[in-house]
């Protein structure tokens, strides 16, 4: 075997060795988001109700902290208009946690794309991006019990516009779109970290 092989495998083998023996974290998630908002053409502005949602997040560990993908879902209507949206992110995400012996805070940021499906959008798939914290609690040597805090936002196209139906005391019919370009939402999450 040549010198160049070698070398090349034992940068191979150094690179990959601390995510081999890395410890996994798997944390399945539930919560509630809220935000978004839609404009009508009678300058009227209607919010996204706030909903459940759901997530999943895999991480490693990484120096002081760890990194992962985020994925999430929620279903939701626009309020007083009988229009369904269900958004998903997808993000790869950083976090740095500040331990003790059994809680750690942790503090990070994720970056990566989100799906909005709707009937009323057209470019459905945007940049998101998100900046969260929580607390960890480890009650045993591979479960934790974690909370979160998650500002979500996403790029959205507000040329966009779709038919809606107003209640009985406004017009039958109006058309709507996103109000700006960037649209912010927010999430309360619990979930249950466990590490392998």
């Amino acid at each position: 075997m040549s010198n160049k092989i070698k070398y090349f495998i034992t940068i191979i083998i150094t690179l990959f060795s601390t995510s081999i023996w890395a410890d996994v974290y798997l944390t399945p998630w539930v919560g509630y988001t809220g935000g978004g908002k839609v404009i009508a053409q009678n300058e009227m502005i209607y919010d996204l109700e706030g909903s459940a949602s759901y997530a999943i997040t895999g991480e490693i560990d990484l120096q002081d902290g760890r990194i992962g993908l985020f994925y999430s879902n929620q279903g939701t209507n626009v309020d007083d208009i009988n229009l369904e949206s269900n958004i998903h992110y997808l993000q790869f995400q950083s976090s740095l946690y500040y331990p003790t012996e059994e809680v750690s805070f942790y503090l990070g940021i994720g970056l990566g794309a989100s799906y909005i499906d709707a009937d009323w959008v057209d470019d459905e798939l945007g940049f998101s991006a998100s900046i969260f914290g929580g607390f960890e609690y480890r009650f045993h040597d591979n479960l934790a019990l974690n909370t979160q805090l998650r500002w979500l936002g996403t790029v959205v196209d507000n040329d966009t516009s779709g038919i809606c139906n107003l209640s009985a005391s406004e017009s039958d019919n109006c058309i709507i779109k996103f109000k700006t370009d960037w649209m912010n939402q927010f999430s309360a999450n619990l979930g249950l970290t466990w590490n392998f």
